[in-house]
């Protein structure tokens, strides 16, 4: 399983934290940004250096592409960002974004859902920057990356009600 995260100058990383900590169980996780920004500096102030570049992705490598939120500007007017969500969705991937990821991805496959929480289908998971918990079960859901339902809802459990797992 092949999970590409698309950072950003001004990214908010703790919205993808989860993703990549979930996805790694299963398989690779990469850290995507353009050519111009090999270092990201996120909102957090931590650096993040770029796995891969934007235009060397090959489309059959993805199972899921997620884009994360932050600041907005620095991402609007990106033609391969775009045409990158669009071939994942043509070639039936699994697609996230949140908070500006989401609207991101909205504009890119044209998507006019309005909802103020987490919004899933079989594989696009959009959400606000505030769900970011959820955002990562929907993620890890779509890829099937839960051994069972009492894996799922003990990862529910943890991460987003806070219980101890014994």
């Amino acid at each position: 399983m092949n999970t590409y995260i698309f950072l950003y100058p001004e990214t908010s990383f703790f919205e993808v934290n989860l993703v990549a900590y979930f996805m790694k169980t299963k398989g690779n996780v990469s850290i995507v940004t353009e050519r111009d920004n090999k270092a990201i500096y996120t909102n957090e102030g931590i650096k993040i250096l770029s796995d891969i570049f934007i235009d060397e992705i090959r489309i059959e490598d993805i199972d899921v592409f997620a884009v994360c939120g932050g600041e907005i500007k620095n991402i609007k007017n990106k033609p391969l960002l775009y045409q990158t969500i669009k071939s994942c969705a043509a070639n039936d991937k699994i697609i996230g974004g949140i908070c500006a990821g989401r609207d991101i991805v909205k504009n890119a496959l044209d998507l006019s859902n309005d909802s103020k929480t987490t919004y899933a289908t079989d594989k696009i998971i959009l959400s606000p920057g505030n769900e970011y918990v959820d955002f990562a079960l929907e993620i890890g859901k779509a890829a099937d990356i839960f051994e069972d339902e009492d894996d799922y809802n003990e990862t529910i459990n943890y991460f987003k009600l806070f219980k101890s797992v014994e």
